[in-house]
Parts: C-alpha cells; structure tokens; sequence
C-alpha cells in the first residue's frame, strides 16, 4: 500500500467535503446572523480545508515551512470552534487566555522547525495544544438544555469525543506512522479523523437548527400570553366600553330632562310671560339660555356618539325633493351664521335642473350634519370672514352639499384625525365650544345614508367639507 497516495487521496475528498458543508455553514449564517456562534463555526471547515489542501498530515514535504502552516490552520480550526461553542452556550470567551495560548503554539512551531523535527514529534505538540479547545469545547456543549438539545448536542459531543480517541490511538502507537506494521491502522485513524471533523461540521449545523426552533417555540410562547394578555385587555376595554356607553346614555337622559325645563323656564322669561324684565335681568337670562342650549347640545352629541358606536343608530330613510330640503334647512344655517350678517353666501345650482331633484335620505339626520358644518364654519373663522353654502350635481350618481369658509384651516398632519371622536384638529382653544365629536358623528350618519363625506384644507386659507349625497335609484329607472 503507497501510504502517501491514500493520505493525499483523503485530504482530496476531504477538502471537498469542507468546502460543502463551509458554504452550508455560511449560508445558515446569513439567515441567523443573531446568533454569533455560527460565524465562528465556519471557521472550522474553512481551517480544515486549508489545512487539507496543504496536505500537512502527509508523511513527505517539498517545503517543510508549510507543515507548520498547516499544523497553525489544526489549531486556528479547533479554537474558532471552541470559540462558537462558547458563544452558542453563553459563556464567556477567555479572549487573553486564548491569545497567549496561541502564541505559545507558535513559538513551539518555531522551535520545531529549528531543529528539523521529525514527523511524530510535531504530531505530538499538535495533540498536545489540540487536546485543549476540543475538551473545552465538549464542556461547553455539555451544559445546553437537554429538552431543546438533547440529541443534537450529544451527536456533537461523540464525534468530538471520538476525535480525541483517535489521538488515544496515535498516543498507543507512540506516533510511529512510518512503522509498516501499523500502515492500515494509520490510514484508517485518519480516514476517521477526517469523517469527525465532516460530522462535527453536520452537529453544528444541527445544532443551529436547534436553536432557530427552540427560539421559534419562545417566541409563539411569547405570542401565545401575548395574545392572551391582548384578548383580556380587550374583553376588559369592551366591558368598559360598554359601561361608558351606558353611563353616557343614562346620565344623557337624566340630565336633559331637568335641563330643558331650566331652557322652557328661560325661554318664557326671555318672552316676558311672567313681566316686564330689567336690561341686567335679560342679560342673565340670555346667558342661562344659550349655556343650557350649548349644554343640550353637547349632551346630544354625545348621546349620538354613544349611539354611533353601539351600532344603535336610527336612519330613516325617504324619497326627498332635494331642493324641497335645501330650502328647509337654509334657515336654520342662517340662524347659525347670524340673521344680520351678510356672511352666507348662497349658491344653488340643481334649482336649474330640468328634472326635480330626488334623494333617498333621512331628512333629520341630513340637516344634523350641515348644521354641525355650519357651526364649525363660524367657530373657526373670523366674524367678518365669508362662509359659501352651495348644492350641485356632482356626478351621474350623486349631489354634493359644500360648505366652505376662509378661517385658519387644517394643519396636515391633524388631518388623518380629523373624523376621529374628540378630535378638534389640534385646536387647543378653550373659548370655542365643543368636544369634537360632530365630524364623527356627521361621517357615521352619511356612511348609513351610503353617501361619503370629504374636505379639503389650506393653513390660513380656510376648509370645504362636502357631503355626497346618492341620487333616487327610483329616479334612475327606465321609464316604458
């Protein structure tokens, strides 16, 4: 048997399967770069390969120089897995420790190559230094949860195991690889020693799947309470949801009763029912009006949203003249704006239609949210600023109603919220009324009606809000 051939013939095979299972660790690497071990890891097939492409463990050298350079890649390769391992378990890396280690190796090597050792002996300060990361390294893995790693960590630990019995066996031999006796056994000793260092290549990457899965597992337990923990914070936020609902809509109607009686008892006065009142007494009267007024209003509004929300909200839907409505509801706008004032303007383009105008809406509920466009048209625009009310046909399928004002507009990053309850666009001035829920309430009330609402904005220009009103289907039937 030629021993060189069948050594260079293993390191051949070898090299190959170091490349493989390097670009397999690489590969597992980019797709789990939180885990740091796996980096470290792949320098031990990457060594190996240059160890094996070097052929240091053959028994004749043209250079003897690079028998040591190979004898370095044995122990850079089982240091980086120690290393990994390490890392992997969580143990901290003995960074000095390892550098003084491994500069004792070199300078050994040097020594070595000063006195021309033989084959047997640089075998001997290999094993010597090697012995150390690879026992290291079973240590290591030795202290990994056996219910997340059981199996793989003990695959891993064999064959490093079985590693240092194949330097047993050189041990017994007394390192005589040149001695024809043992010919066969050396070639098979390092057959096996190449097949170690393929399967504990496999045992790190089995390993990494390990990990990969057992953070997997945390993870869905992790989603699991959280999901848990969610679905109680939302069965909790329902319940106090509907609370809220319910206390909103008892003390609503608990406090409207007395309050409209205190508004009829201001009203008569104010009409001079029960006598003749002073200047300061009509003042006081006017203010007791208007504030149970706002009051009542913001009451209803909230009894709206209360609705809105429990899905309880009443729309009673009818054939309308849309004109018929427009002209209904023009003067209570006007109220809103100011008998006096000359603000309003008015522009009605159906009135020129050929057919009569029809919609199928609530008729309550459509005046409900042009007052409430109205009404933010005055509060947020100055006094001698204009407010334009206009009614068109807008496409083929709908009407739009606009009403558009030139006060201080809609900052746009307030504009995503605008429809929101309890949203005033950012305004944060106490001495316009309201609590920012009429545009909620308006947006719910025409979504019912299967029209849409809309706005357009400009900082210190002004706003339009718009509401789309479907046209009578009835209306667009073939007649004949």
């Amino acid at each position: 048997m030629n021993l060189l051939i069948d050594i260079a013939t293993l390191n051949s095979v070898s090299a190959t399967f170091y490349f493989i299972l390097l670009v397999l660790l690489l590969i597992f690497w980019r797709q789990n770069r939180d885990i740091d071990a796996i980096i470290w890891w792949c320098g031990f097939p990457f060594f190996r390969l240059i160890n094996a492409l070097i052929g240091s463990d053959a028994i004749e050298y043209d250079l003897e120089f690079i028998v040591y350079i190979g004898n370095v890649s044995i122990l850079l390769s089982d240091t980086s897995l120690m290393v990994g391992c390490l890392k992997f378990t969580e143990n901290k890396t003995p960074w000095k420790i390892i550098s003084v280690y491994m500069s004792a190796f070199i300078i050994l090597c040097v020594y070595q190559h000063g006195i021309n050792a033989d084959l047997a002996l640089r075998t001997k300060g290999i094993i010597i230094f090697d012995i150390i990361p690879i026992i290291a390294s079973i240590y290591a893995l030795s202290q990994l949860d056996n219910r997340n790693f059981a199996i793989e960590k003990m695959f891993t630990i064999f064959w490093l195991a079985f590693g240092v019995g194949i330097f047993v066996f050189w041990v017994l031999i007394d390192f005589e690889f040149n001695n024809p006796r043992y010919d066969t056994n050396v070639v098979l000793s390092l057959a096996l020693a190449y097949l170690s260092h393929i399967f504990i290549t496999v045992g790190l990457i089995i390993l990494t799947i390990a990990a990969r899965r057992s953070r997997l597992m945390i993870d869905i337990t992790i989603n699991k309470a959280l999901e848990h923990d969610l679905e109680q914070t939302l069965e909790e936020a329902q319940i106090a949801n509907e609370e809220k609902n319910q206390f909103l809509t008892n003390m609503s109607h608990e406090l409207r009763t007395p309050l409209n009686t205190i508004i009829g008892y201001a009203e008569s006065l104010k009409l001079g029912f029960y006598g003749d009142l002073n200047d300061r007494q009509k003042e006081y009267i006017e203010n007791i009006y208007s504030g149970g007024e706002l009051l009542l209003k913001l009451i209803t509004d909230l009894l709206d949203l209360s609705d809105v929300e429990e899905g309880k909200i009443e729309i009673m839907l009818e054939e309308v003249n849309l004109t018929r409505l427009f002209d209904k509801t023009l003067p209570l706008l006007k109220e809103i704006v100011g008998k006096k004032s000359n603000r309003l303007k008015v522009i009605n383009s159906i009135s020129e239609l050929e057919e009569p105008p029809t919609i199928q809406v609530d008729q309550i509920r459509t005046k409900q949210i042009l007052i409430n466009f109205m009404s933010n048209a005055v509060k947020y625009s100055e006094q001698d600023t204009p407010i334009t009310l206009e009614v068109s046909e807008h496409d083929d399928a709908h009407y739009r109603i606009s009403i558009t004002d030139k006060g201080r507009g809609i900052d746009k990053d307030q504009r995503d919220n605008i429809f929101k309850p309890f949203n005033r666009a950012g305004i944060t001035d106490k001495n316009i009324e309201g609590i920012g829920v009429g545009l909620s309430i308006a947006k719910s009330l025409i979504e019912e009606m299967h029209g849409s609402i809309g706005f357009k904005s400009k900082v210190g220009k002004g706003s339009s809000f718009w509401i789309d009103i479907p046209k009578s289907k009835q209306r667009q039937l073939p007649i004949g």
